[in-house]
């Protein structure tokens, strides 16, 4: 025998010889049953290390936080063995909750557990939730109130849930049902790979919503919060296709270009922060009127709609936002009444965009020097 399998020979029994033969076998087999548990160990972090390079590939595909929410759910439903994973998401500045994702096994209602899991991240019990970078596996006797109702809905007996922070912020979390009952080698490795994902999907989160809100401000104007000329503009060329394909809805396709008067008085008396309020306001009631894809900010006093449907619909709208801006605003200083001019252009046949919201802020101009509340141009 040459020297070196001697070797290995004398080291496999090393300390097992003085015993009976019973005790030299079990003590063998639990050295090679360990041995092939650490083969199975590193196998299994090999996966996880290759599941994580593909969720960094996918998310850089993604534009939406939901998208990243989704590949999360997947790789953590891979690692954990789960049929059922839900993952939670949470605006940073505000900590509320802003989506849920959920992966299932067909019998629970995806919408309401995600909501459930949102509303469970908030309530007091789970406070942990938010400042503790752990794990933890609940079960039924360790379960908290609002544990205990997720495991209710889940048919589950035991959950295991995952914090997620991006650049030390509260992101969201994942949860994953497990199965009731499960060797304490399986439950390790699940948490190695939980633990693992953990340290990545945070991050991956929080980047998706910082890519969102810089494309949220890239489009929408910062005081109000409604679409910019670029994208009003957008959406009124698309409105015009309607027009000319036909589609139902679309038969009459107008822009409409609101200019409110007094803006510059208010912040001679209350200041930028008092008319930003009331611009937040008008926002928010024309926004009763029409959906936003609908709406758009062009300026300090200058608002858009675009209206479409049955002939008539652009100048029944525009008196309707009359009628709505003129009514008093109850703001933090006082109340408020302002008066607009508005100007109407319903489109005709071939007319693009580029022609038809011109002629709208031409007839709001003239409202406005002939002191009319509405011009049609």
């Amino acid at each position: 025998m040459e020297p070196s399998a001697l070797t290995a020979t004398e080291s496999l029994f090393a300390g097992l010889l003085p015993d009976d033969p019973e005790t030299v076998i079990d003590r063998l087999e639990n050295r090679l049953a360990g041995q092939t548990s650490e083969v199975l160990r590193m196998r299994k972090s090999a996966q996880t290390s290759q599941a994580l390079l593909d969720l960094h590939t996918a998310c850089t595909r993604q534009r939406t936080v939901a998208g990243t929410a989704r590949q999360i759910a997947a790789v953590a439903s891979a690692i954990t063995g789960s049929e059922v994973v839900i993952v939670s998401v949470f605006q940073v500045a505000s900590q509320q909750p802003l989506l849920a994702v959920s992966l299932s096994d067909g019998i629970i209602d995806e919408e309401h557990i995600g909501n459930l899991v949102c509303d469970m991240a908030t309530q007091p019990d789970m406070q942990w939730l938010r400042t503790e970078n752990s794990l933890r596996v609940v079960d039924r006797e360790s379960a908290s109130p609002s544990t205990a109702l997720l495991l209710a809905e889940l048919h589950a007996e035991r959950v295991l849930i995952t914090p997620l922070f991006g650049q030390g912020e509260f992101v969201g979390c994942i949860v994953a049902k497990l199965p009731h009952i499960a060797p304490e080698h399986d439950d390790v490795a699940v948490l190695d790979g939980a633990t693992a994902l953990q340290d990545h999907a945070g991050d991956l989160i929080h980047l998706a919503l910082v890519l969102d809100e810089l494309r949220r401000r890239a489009l929408h104007d910062a005081v109000t919060g409604l679409p910019n000329l670029s994208v009003y503009e957008q959406r009124l060329v698309r409105a015009l296709a309607r027009r000319t394909a036909a589609q139902p809805g679309h038969a009459e396709v107008t822009a409409i270009l609101v200019q409110v008067v007094q803006l510059g008085r208010i912040t001679e008396i209350h200041g930028a922060t008092g008319v930003q309020e009331l611009l937040r306001e008008i926002a928010n009631r024309l926004s009763e009127l029409a959906p936003e894809h609908d709406l758009g900010h062009l300026g300090a006093s200058h608002f858009a709609l675009i209206a479409h449907g049955d002939p008539g619909a652009g100048i029944d709208l525009a008196r309707t936002v009359i009628e709505a801006l003129e009514t008093p605003f109850d703001v933090s200083f006082g109340t408020l009444r302002v008066f607009c001019h508005v100007g109407v252009a319903v489109a005709v046949d071939g007319e693009g965009a580029g022609s038809l919201l011109p002629r709208a802020e031409a007839a709001a101009r003239q409202a406005r020097d002939t002191d009319e509340p509405i011009v049609t141009a």
